[in-house]
């Protein structure tokens, strides 16, 4: 794909399903900076550091379950927004605060923290298209030691596990495969794979062990822009025996599709954290015409 990030910016603002075009919601009033439900979980707004890698404030939205503690350590679910987002997405068009208290409170997840960092447009990378911003750095060396610290995070890979959509979802896959003694999961939806200034994922793919790397689960809609390149990506990962399911089900590049994946997320992130060993799911084979 020989796409430009111009012409993903125009992607990321219409939004596309089968049978029309929808514009992205807008969000016209800030959210509260603290917003608790009435069960005691709280969405911490906007929270920011001051980062000397990128020269500049970096946001970053956080839930905490009902009864977190300071006494106590958490597994961490990291979510990466898509192109031209921001951290507040997964709050506002998803409802991710809603999602993860009845994930909790159903036994699907154990209490948990989940981060959303603001990736702006900088496909969570270094220096991506010639723009001078270290996102990756920052996320590693500034960012995710200070977070797990700040939120009592626990340590250990069996329980960080890291997700995304459209660009995010690229990032996801990035990070968790270039950085697999940390993340013990990937979740990608509807992701960028090649293009716009970045590598190939499979070509990362291969320069690591696959023994030592995460399984992965891409979902994607059958009217996606991206559905070509992911379906590609299934072929090779299946060749190669890689460890993820391949869900291609109706829908387009939209929130009304990603929000229907977050219960999936929530529970892989349970099955996860449980060391539960890892089991393919049902896939989904509609395929495209080539």
């Amino acid at each position: 794909m020989n796409m430009n990030l111009p012409i993903l910016i125009l992607m990321s603002i219409t939004l596309f399903s089968c049978s029309k075009t929808e514009g992205t919601p807008t969000v016209t009033n800030t959210p509260e900076s603290i917003q608790t439900n009435s069960n005691g979980s709280t969405v911490l707004h906007d929270q920011v550091i001051k980062s000397k890698i990128v020269g500049r404030d970096m946001y970053y939205t956080v839930y905490l379950p009902a009864g977190y503690s300071n006494e106590k350590t958490y597994p961490v679910l990291y979510l990466l927004h898509g192109y031209g987002g921001n951290q507040n997405d997964w709050f506002v068009y998803d409802k991710l605060q809603e999602q993860a208290d009845k994930a909790i409170a159903d036994g699907i997840m154990p209490e948990a923290v989940i981060i959303t960092p603001d990736g702006n447009t900088w496909m969570y990378l270094d220096n991506v298209a010639g723009r001078s911003i270290r996102y990756e750095s920052y996320f590693f060396q500034e960012f995710l030691p200070q977070v797990e610290k700040r939120f009592h995070i626990k340590g250990e890979r069996q329980s960080r596990m890291i997700g995304g959509f459209s660009m995010g979802g690229y990032g996801a896959l990035y990070y968790g495969i270039t950085h697999r003694d940390m993340f013990s999961y990937i979740y990608a939806m509807s992701a960028v794979i090649e293009g716009y200034g970045v590598r190939n994922i499979y070509e990362v793919i291969q320069q690591y062990p696959q023994n030592e790397l995460p399984p992965v689960t891409l979902e994607l809609g059958t009217c996606d822009f991206f559905t070509r390149e992911n379906q590609r990506l299934h072929q090779q990962l299946t060749a190669a025996n890689y460890p993820h399911d391949y869900i291609l089900r109706e829908g387009g590049h939209d929130w009304e599709f990603w929000s229907a994946c977050t219960p999936k997320i929530l529970k892989k992130f349970g099955e996860t954290i449980k060391n539960k060993p890892y089991e393919k799911s049902h896939i989904t084979t509609n395929s495209l015409n080539s």
